[in-house]
């Protein structure tokens, strides 16, 4: 089971119940750094989950993501977060997260990839975004398509669920908003 992780606090208080920035799922990055969700803390942020062979959905994520961060004033964009957490902790790695950044012309320090130690921090990272998936026989993960937007605390304050080229305009405002 996903434990919440007992910060140490932000700004001296506690985060809130609430924040996805309490989640103990230790994460690795596409450069190959160790991430905790508390590592999040003090930043807006968008969060999503894909898989790296994913040859559907996951790159029409990627674009939605970017199409979100491009609609921001150019002054926003490298403030802003992004975390793609992987949903397939047996085969992407590091090397392979580097490798698809580089594909998908990923390149800024606030673009993070990573994947969980274990598939059970993995679904419990899904569950608090709210993203069901399955893994099918083919070795594919038929999952749920979604984007939410933290705060600086780690509450989600919108999500999405249409992802394409077009951005979501209420996900772009939120945003916009908590980085002011």
């Amino acid at each position: 089971m996903l434990a919440l992780a007992s910060s140490g606090g932000w700004a001296g208080n506690d985060l809130p119940g609430d924040s996805l920035y309490r989640l103990d799922a230790p994460l690795t990055t596409q450069r190959g750094d160790a991430l905790q969700f508390s590592d999040l803390v003090g930043k807006p942020a968008l969060i999503t989950m894909f898989y790296g062979d994913c040859k559907l959905a996951c790159p029409i994520v990627m674009e939605g993501v970017k199409s979100i961060i491009a609609a921001l004033p150019a002054r926003d964009r490298d403030r802003a977060r992004v975390l793609m957490v992987s949903l397939n902790p047996g085969a992407d790695t590091p090397a392979s997260l580097s490798h698809l950044a580089g594909e998908h012309g990923i390149q800024a320090r606030n673009w993070l990839l990573a994947v969980g130690k274990s598939d059970e921090d993995t679904r419990g990272v899904a569950a608090a975004l709210g993203i069901r998936y399955r893994r099918l026989e083919s070795g594919e993960i038929n999952h749920s398509t979604r984007i939410v937007v933290t705060d600086k605390e780690g509450r989600i304050i919108a999500s999405t669920e249409e992802i394409g080229p077009k951005p979501d305009l209420v996900v772009v405002q939120k945003l916009r908003a908590l980085l002011k």
